[in-house]
């Protein structure tokens, strides 16, 4: 009897460590990488004029710049990461890294001050299809017509 007690209690002790192992680990990880997916969709929804026509201010410059960085720290966080990610729908580490690179580019061209690309008018569209890039790696929704 006190063996099936001391056996309960242990098997009741180990059920609970191993979930929040697995919570801690695994989960929480995995819903802040979702979260910063949305996150990263709302800046593109709520900065979309200023971002396409590169008219931005340096605070959504330096939140595209923190978003990439972001990103990969999420991607990071995650263990076994090609496996987690196939099971819970994230997006592959190639995509992710292709993500931040174009992420990094636009920050670096959004500003009216930056320099530019020859011809000077076709930043705006450069943008948008580092976005629409952005959109297809991550799935993430970058405008309003796509929702």
């Amino acid at each position: 009897m006190k063996d099936s007690l001391l056996l309960t209690i242990f098997a009741g002790v180990s059920v609970f460590v191993l979930g929040q192992f697995f919570l801690k680990l695994v989960l929480d990880p995995i819903v802040e990488m979702k979260s910063t997916l949305g996150r990263l969709s709302a800046l593109f929804l709520r900065e979309q004029a200023k971002i396409t026509n590169a008219r931005a201010n340096e605070e959504t410059q330096k939140e595209l710049k923190k978003m990439a960085s972001e990103l990969l720290a999420r991607r990071q966080a995650i263990p076994s990461y090609k496996i987690m990610g196939w099971i819970f729908g994230l997006p592959s580490s190639d995509r992710i890294l292709s993500a931040c690179k174009s992420l990094n580019w636009i920050a670096f061209h959004v500003l009216e001050d930056a320099p530019k690309i020859p011809p000077k008018q076709d930043v705006p569209i450069e943008i948008y299809k580092e976005m629409k890039s952005i959109q297809e790696n991550l799935g993430v929704v970058i405008a309003y017509e796509t929702l």
